[in-house]
Order: C-alpha cells, then sequence, then structure tokens
C-alpha cells in the first residue's frame, strides 16, 4: 500500500485523482500505445477517442486494478523527471518528438514508464484498444465514473 493513500481524507481524493489519471491515461493509449506524463500539473497527457461498448464487470475491475498499478509508477516517473528538468514537458508514449526533447537519462525513465504502463493495462487482461475504450466511455459517463470510482475503493480497502 503506497502511503499516500493511507489517510481517509487523502484516500478519497486519491481515488478520484486515479479515475481522472486512467482517465487520461486511456486517451493516449488509445493509438495502441501507453500514456504520457504532462508538465506542472504531473497529468498525463492523453489523444484520439474510442468507440463504446457495455462494460463487464470483469473488465471494471480490471481497469481499476491497471489505474491503481501504474498510479505510482507515474507519480514516481514525473517526480523523477522533474528532478532532472525541472518543469516537466508534455510528453507522449507514441510521440518520439516529446521524448526526445529531454535529456537522456529522462527519455530513458519516460521509456520505462511507457513501456511498464503497457505492460499493466496488458497484465490486467486489457488490450491497449479496450483500456482506453473503457477510458473514454468512463469519461463521459457518470454513473460509470461511480462504478470506477466504487472498485477502486474496494481494491484499495481489500489491499490494507
Amino acid at each position: 500500500m503506497m502511503a499516500y493513500y493511507n489517510s481517509p481524507r487523502n484516500f478519497n481524493r486519491n481515488c478520484a485523482s486515479a479515475v481522472i489519471v486512467a482517465t487520461l491515461a486511456s486517451v493516449g493509449l488509445l493509438s495502441g500505445i501507453v500514456p504520457g506524463l504532462s508538465g506542472n500539473s504531473a497529468k498525463l497527457v492523453l489523444s484520439n477517442s474510442a468507440y463504446a461498448q457495455d462494460v463487464s464487470k470483469s473488465e471494471l475491475a480490471n481497469y481499476a486494478k491497471a489505474v491503481l498499478a501504474m498510479e505510482p509508477l507515474r507519480l514516481s516517473a514525473y517526480d523523477e523527471i522533474k528532478k532532472i528538468v525541472g518543469s516537466v514537458p508534455g510528453i507522449v508514449c507514441n510521440q518520439q518528438q516529446s521524448l526526445r526533447g529531454l535529456p537522456k537519462n529522462a527519455q530513458g525513465i519516460a521509456a520505462n514508464y511507457c513501456n511498464q504502463s503497457k505492460k499493466i493495462v496488458e497484465s490486467n487482461d486489457l488490450t491497449i484498444s479496450r483500456f482506453n475504450s473503457l477510458t473514454v466511455q468512463i469519461q463521459s459517463d457518470s454513473d460509470l465514473q461511480k462504478k470506477v470510482q466504487n472498485e477502486l475503493i474496494r481494491l484499495q480497502r481489500k489491499s490494507r
């Protein structure tokens, strides 16, 4: 369990943040590549769109598991890159030019994050395109967003 999820007040805020991060991350994955990092606000950079499909309970659980697994990596990568470059520029994993603008050691951190994020999604029985499709659906469906938030909370409590 990561320390930033421990306090009840932070727990709810972080669960909501995780949904937002997942939403942002997924859009970046729509092209079949993993999300990128954005400067100043520690957000992921996203692009593209996906088609809507029904969401099963198992897909929802897998989606939430992937989001929770990616979040510590995202924060760590962002913090490491910030130490190197000061202000983190927009980084999109499927846009090599956004990586090339970084110093070599920061490029390695960003590439590692991108590769790990893709593996996390796939290890949670989702394809990159399905993860992105779910993200797009969550962005536009408040009921589905609540279900994801509830699943994130359930998983967090289970892991304590």
